[in-house]
């Protein structure tokens, strides 16, 4: 089967600044900066597993699972936002991640999704199926979550760099940060909504 590298060059490209993997890095880094780091890598590895097979399951079959429950991309964004605000509270406040929730709980929410296999991922997958074919979108998500993993796993290199004081720091001003964007996410949802 012949793949049109041009093609399969922008999917990957499209989906890679959706993804954002590096921006995507210091929010993996406030939600894993408590645990131990075989911890950290482990939580690391299986959200990106899960993020795949989101994906994957909505490149393959994405259009006719919302229309089975009726929801819309915008539906996902209000949802993600609230659940990305409910933790920044919490890291603004004080609490760490790890004392909320479990390793195992973060690695699906909100790691796996909505970070990574979040509203704006999910539509460009489908997008790419539609547009370019199963085969390049399917490749798409592959190669991106190669990427992602390696960009998300060697994040553990700032924490050894800011020490203890420097890390506390930056998990306030990242906690502030996932607030705004939790927020955005929000009114991005009831926006569009409301231009139907």
């Amino acid at each position: 089967m012949d793949i049109d590298i041009y093609q399969l060059t922008s999917a990957i490209l499209m989906l890679f600044v959706v993804l954002d993997a590096p921006g995507n890095a210091p929010l993996f880094y406030f939600f894993t900066k408590d645990m131990e780091p075989w911890r950290r890598i482990y939580t690391i590895r299986k959200s990106i597993i899960i993020a795949t097979f989101i994906l994957l399951l909505f490149g393959l079959f994405g259009d006719y699972i919302l229309l089975y429950f009726d929801i819309t991309v915008n539906d996902f964004r209000i949802a993600g936002g609230i659940i990305l605000f409910i933790y920044a509270v919490l890291g603004i406040l004080g609490h760490t991640t790890a004392e909320e929730v479990s390793g195992e709980e973060i690695a699906v929410v909100p790691l796996a999704t909505p970070l990574l296999a979040g509203p704006g991922s999910i539509t460009v997958v489908i997008y790419l199926k539609y547009s370019m074919g199963l085969v390049i979108s399917l490749l798409s998500i592959a190669i991106n979550m190669i990427i992602a993993w390696i960009m998300l796993e060697n994040g553990g290199k700032l924490l050894q760099l800011l020490g203890k004081q420097g890390s506390t720091v930056l998990s306030k001003i990242l906690a502030i940060l996932l607030a705004a964007y939790s927020v955005a996410m929000i009114r991005e949802g009831i926006i569009s909504i409301i231009n139907v």
